[in-house]
C-alpha cells in the first residue's frame, strides 16, 4: 500500500499483527527498508510478556524518531519529523509462534507543501490583504504567484467563495507558477469582497491561500449637529449630537473649541469628555458628547467636523456657545513665600483669583470654615481679593480659602494650606502639683506641640537651695518621660521640663511641682440631678474632681445623720475630672429630715473636707432652709476636727522636717534653706518656711507677707528643739519676700 506524508510531519506505516487463531501469538515484527537484509527497527516478545516487548531502532535510520504503536488498529510503524530521505519502500514482517510468517510492503510518498504564494498588483505592490482603495466604477489586476511544491501544485481563484473560470497562466515551469486576474467597473457593492488565491497538492493539508479584501473609499456627503442650544448653563449637562453621511470608511468625527480640539471640561460622570460613535451602516457615524460647558468657553465656537482618514476631504458644522457660570476662584499663598518656610512672626499674603459671568458681587475668606474679617489691631488685612496676616502665630496655620458669589450662586476655591512653623510649647496645662511619697518611683511625661517636630529635650531641677540637669529615660517625637524618686524632703521642688527644635527653643518650661502626699481636696461644683434610666428614677450626682494629694483617691455619697451611711463608693484616676455618682431614687426618698447627702474624696492619706450637697430636687425651700439650719449646726465640729487633723498632719510634717534640719546641721553637711507647699482638705494653699543655719540666718522661720493688708491666719508650732515654726495660708497669687531661684517665676506657688 502507499501512505503520503508531509515532510516535517509524521508518518504511520501499517502492519498487521494480528495472529490467525487466539492460540497463537506474536514473536517478533522486523521493519526492512526496500530489500535490505538489516531491519531498521524490531519489537520483540520473545520469552516476555506482550506489554514489555523489547523496541529497537537503528539509530543510522530513523533513531528516536521512530516508535511501534500496538493499540492501533492495524498496528502501524509511527515514524516523527518526516524527511524527504525517507521516502522509499519498507516491508514489515511479522514472526508468530504458530502461524507462518507475515510480510507487507508500504511506500511512503513524502509530501513538500508550497513554500511561497504571492499576491500582487500589476505594479508588483503586495496588496497586504487590502485591493484598492477603489473609487466606484474603478478596475484593477491581480497576480497570484506560486513557488515550491512536490507534487506540483494546481492554483484556482474565488470571489466570495465562488471560483473564477476566467484567469490567465502566465507561467508554469514546474518550480514558478504565475496566474492573473482582471476586473473592471467596480460597484459599490463590491465594497469588503474577499478575493482569494488557493495552491494545494495534498489532502492532508488545508490549501495553502491569500485573501485580499476589496476596499472602496468614498467622500461624506454630510455633516450636521442636530440639536443647537442657545443659552448654556456651567452647571448643566449638555449632550451634543453630530452624524456624518456618505463617507467610506466611516468618517472621524471630531470636536473642536475654536481652532483647537477639544478635550477640556468637567463631566457628570467625572471624566474629562464622555464621546462614542455609533455607525447605523457602513457610510454613517453618529457621534455624541456629553459635557459641562467651562466658563471659558463662553462666546467661543464649537465645530464637528466629520473627515475621511484616507481620502483626507472633510465637511464640517458649528455654533456660537452662550454660558453663564457660577465665580471661578483660584487661591494660592503670595507668589514670593515658600510656603515650607513660615515661622511665627512672619508676614503672609494669599491672593484669590476670580472669572464670573454674571460679575461677582460678594467676596469672603474662611479660615478652617470660619470666616475672616478685618481687624487691623490684629494685623488682618482684606483688600478685594487678597487676604494679608501680619506676624503669624501658630493658631494661624490650618486650611485657607475664598468665596465669590453671583447671581447664579457661590463657589468656594480650593484650600489653601498654611503651615507655621513654632518653637516647642507645652501641651498640658503648667505647671502641674504631682504628689509624691518618700522613695516613691514616679514617671513625669512632658509632651510638647511643635512644629518641625523633631525636638530635643532638656529637664532640670530646682528647690530653693540648688539646681541640676537631669536626663530623661526616654523620649519620641514630641514626648519625654522621666523617672524621678524623692529620696528626702530636699527632693521635692519643681521639675521643668524644656524642648528644642529647628524654629527654636522653648521660651516658658514646662513646671511639675513635686510635693508630699496629703490629703486629697474637696471635690468641687457638685451638683444633683433626678434622671429616668429603663423606667428606673435615680439621683445622679456630678462634681469635678479636686487635687488628689499625689495618691490614688476614690469618692464616696455619704448620709450624715445619727449614724453615717455610704451609699456610694466609686474610683477615678488622677487623670478624672469628672465624677459621677448614681444612687436609686428610693435610696434618696427614705432619707429623714435629719439626714443630709455629702460627698468625700479620700486616699490613703486621709478625706477630704465633706460637701454638702443643697438644694436637692427633691425637697421644697421650706425643708431645704431647714435642713441648711441644720448642716450649720452640725458641720462646723466636723470642719473644726477636719482643720485640726489638718494642722497636726502639717506640724507632724514640719517637726520631721526640724528633726531631720537639726541632724543635718549636726553633722556639719551645708543644706539650704526650702520651702515646702501644702495643700488643705478645703483646697488652701500653704507654703512652710524652714529656718536656716544659725550661723548664717536667724532662728526664727520666714514671714511671708501677703499682698493685702489683712493679716491672713497664722500656725505658729513649736519643735523639740524649742525652734518655732510659721505657716501662713498663701492667697492666690501671693508671693513671698524671699528672692525668686532663676526659674521660679515660672513655678507658680500652690
Amino acid at each position: 500500500m502507499e501512505v503520503e506524508a508531509v515532510v516535517g510531519r509524521t508518518a504511520s506505516l501499517p502492519c498487521d499483527i494480528e495472529p490467525d487463531s487466539n492460540e497463537d501469538r506474536v514473536y517478533m515484527v522486523l521493519w526492512f527498508r526496500h530489500s535490505g537484509g538489516k531491519p531498521l527497527y524490531s519489537f520483540d516478545v520473545r520469552g516476555r510478556s506482550f506489554n514489555k516487548a523489547l523496541h529497537w531502532s537503528d539509530p543510522l535510520a530513523f533513531g528516536r524518531r521512530a516508535y511501534f504503536v500496538t493499540m492501533s488498529r492495524p498496528s502501524s510503524l509511527t515514524v516523527d519529523g518526516v524527511q524527504l530521505d525517507d521516502e522509499g519502500v519498507y516491508r514489515c514482517r511479522v514472526d508468530f509462534k504458530n502461524s507462518p510468517t507475515r510480510n507487507f510492503q508500504i511506500r511512503l510518498n513524502v509530501i513538500v507543501p508550497p513554500h511561497q504564494l504571492l499576491l500582487y498588483d500589476e505594479a508588483g505592490r503586495d496588496v497586504a490583504g487590502v485591493v484598492g482603495p477603489l473609487e466606484e466604477g474603478g478596475n484593477f489586476t491581480l497576480l497570484c504567484e506560486l513557488r515550491g511544491g512536490r507534487p506540483q501544485p494546481t492554483l484556482t481563484w474565488l470571489i466570495n467563495n465562488k471560483p473564477l473560470e476566467d484567469h490567465t497562466l502566465l507561467k508554469n515551469d514546474g518550480k514558478v507558477i504565475v496566474s492573473r486576474i482582471s476586473v473592471g467597473g467596480a460597484e459599490r457593492s463590491w465594497l469588503n469582497t474577499s478575493i482569494r488565491c488557493q495552491a494545494t497538492n495534498t489532502p492532508l493539508l488545508s490549501p495553502h491561500e491569500r485573501t485580499a479584501r476589496v476596499e472602496m473609499h468614498l467622500r461624506p456627503l454630510s455633516v450636521m449637529i442636530t440639536n443647537k442650544p442657545g443659552q448654556m448653563s456651567a452647571d448643566n449637562e449638555m449632550t451634543l449630537v453630530c452624524i456624518s453621511h456618505g463617507s467610506r470608511p466611516p468618517a472621524q468625527i471630531t470636536w473642536y473649541r475654536e481652532n483647537r480640539r477639544y478635550t477640556r471640561g468637567k463631566f457628570a460622570d467625572s471624566t474629562e469628555i464622555r464621546q462614542h460613535s455609533e455607525f447605523t451602516n457602513e457610510t454613517t457615524t453618529v457621534s455624541r458628547l456629553t459635557m459641562l460647558p467651562q466658563p471659558e468657553d463662553d462666546g467661543t465656537v464649537i465645530r464637528c467636523r466629520a473627515d475621511n482618514p484616507v481620502l483626507r476631504v472633510a465637511l464640517e458644522d458649528s455654533f456660537r456657545m452662550s454660558v453663564v457660570y457660577r465665580p471661578v476662584l483660584t487661591m494660592s499663598l503670595g507668589s514670593t513665600l515658600n510656603p515650607n518656610d513660615i515661622k511665627e512672626g512672619d508676614d503672609v499674603y494669599f491672593e484669590c483669583n476670580i472669572r464670573a459671568n454674571p460679575r461677582e458681587h460678594r467676596i469672603s475668606w474662611y479660615h478652617n470654615d470660619q470666616p475672616v474679617s478685618q481687624n487691623m489691631s490684629s494685623g488682618v488685612f482684606i483688600s478685594t481679593k487678597s487676604l494679608v496676616l501680619q506676624k503669624v502665630t501658630k493658631r494661624d496655620g490650618g486650611l485657607y480659602t475664598c468665596r465669590a458669589a453671583n447671581q447664579m450662586g457661590e463657589s468656594t476655591s480650593q484650600p489653601v494650606y498654611l503651615r507655621v512653623q513654632y518653637a516647642p510649647v507645652c501641651a498640658q496645662p503648667t505647671p502641674l502639683v504631682v504628689g509624691a511619697r518618700l522613695d516613691e518611683p514616679l514617671r513625669v511625661r512632658c509632651t510638647v506641640a511643635a512644629d518641625p517636630a523633631d525636638v530635643a529635650f532638656y529637664w532640670q531641677f530646682n528647690n530653693s537651695g540648688e539646681s541640676f540637669q537631669v536626663s530623661p529615660a526616654r523620649y519620641g517625637g514630641t514626648t519625654s518621660e522621666l523617672r524621678y524618686r524623692a529620696a528626702s524632703e530636699r527632693d521635692y521642688g519643681a521639675l521643668m521640663c524644656r524642648a528644642a527644635n529647628a524654629v527654636g527653643r522653648q521660651r516658658r518650661p514646662c513646671v511639675f511641682q513635686i510635693v508630699p502626699a496629703a490629703r486629697p481636696s474637696p471635690p468641687r461644683n457638685c451638683t444633683a440631678n433626678r434622671i429616668t434610666k429603663n423606667t428606673e428614677q435615680y439621683l445622679t450626682v456630678r462634681c469635678i474632681s479636686g487635687y488628689d494629694g499625689g495618691l490614688t483617691q476614690h469618692f464616696t455619697l455619704d448620709v450624715i445623720g445619727d449614724t453615717t451611711r455610704v451609699l456610694v463608693n466609686t474610683t477615678a484616676a488622677v487623670a478624672d475630672l469628672v465624677v459621677w455618682l448614681n444612687i436609686s431614687w428610693s435610696s434618696v426618698e427614705s432619707l429623714t429630715e435629719d439626714e443630709e447627702l455629702v460627698v468625700t474624696a479620700r486616699n490613703s492619706k486621709g478625706a477630704s473636707d465633706p460637701v454638702l450637697l443643697r438644694d436637692l430636687v427633691y425637697r421644697d425651700a421650706a425643708k431645704r432652709a431647714e435642713s441648711t439650719t441644720r448642716a450649720e449646726s452640725k458641720f462646723p465640729a466636723a470642719a473644726a476636727i477636719a482643720a485640726l487633723a489638718t494642722i497636726l498632719t502639717i506640724a507632724a510634717a514640719i517637726v520631721v522636717l526640724a528633726v531631720r534640719k537639726r541632724n543635718d546641721n549636726s553633722s556639719g553637711s551645708k543644706r539650704p534653706s526650702q520651702s515646702v507647699v501644702q495643700v488643705d482638705a478645703q483646697g488652701r494653699r500653704y507654703l512652710i518656711a524652714y529656718p536656716a543655719p544659725a550661723d548664717k540666718l536667724e532662728t526664727k522661720p520666714d514671714i511671708l507677707n501677703p499682698k493685702s493688708e489683712a493679716e491672713p491666719p497664722r500656725v505658729v508650732l513649736e519643735s523639740s528643739d524649742n525652734k518655732s515654726y510659721t505657716i501662713r495660708e498663701l492667697p492666690d497669687g501671693q508671693k513671698t519676700h524671699k528672692p525668686p531661684s532663676p526659674d521660679e517665676h515660672m513655678m507658680p506657688q500652690r
